[in-house]
């Protein structure tokens, strides 16, 4: 994606996946998980990453730059 050409926006959103997976692994209640041996734990990095990478995709696209 263009989007992750930009320095800046790349390490942005590096780090706000990273904080998105770890908010969805310690909510208490949900079968999220921060053990790696658990299905959660994956499910919640899945989640994180493509939520990341749809956002950055929106924004590209309506930015009229895409």
């Amino acid at each position: 994606m263009k989007i992750f050409l930009n320095k800046k926006i790349r390490n942005i959103s590096l780090v706000l996946t990273v904080v998105h997976a770890l908010a969805l692994m310690y909510t208490p209640g949900y079968y999220w998980s921060h053990n790696p041996a658990e299905p959660g734990f994956w499910i919640a990095i899945w989640s994180a990453v493509s939520s990341t990478v749809l956002l950055n995709f929106l924004f590209l696209k309506f930015s009229g730059k895409g």
